[in-house]
């Protein structure tokens, strides 16, 4: 039976979760820069607007005229 082919490249992650970390906090302090709401207010506000909340239909025993 043949071997199975080599993984070619780097398979060793060094550093990859302090770049993601450092990444992360950049981002946040991007954000808190640009006063951006953490409390999700706004986008909830926002998001109303573009899709408000379903009103519950009734149900379908009320429209038969059984």
């Amino acid at each position: 039976m043949p071997q199975k082919p080599k993984a070619r490249g780097s398979t060793r992650k060094t550093g990859a979760a302090s770049k993601t970390k450092t990444q992360s906090e950049r981002f946040i302090e991007t954000a808190r820069a640009f006063g951006v709401d953490e409390s999700g207010k706004e986008f909830e506000r926002a998001l109303s607007k573009i899709a408000p909340p379903n009103r519950r239909p009734k149900s379908r025993r009320e429209h038969r005229d059984d």
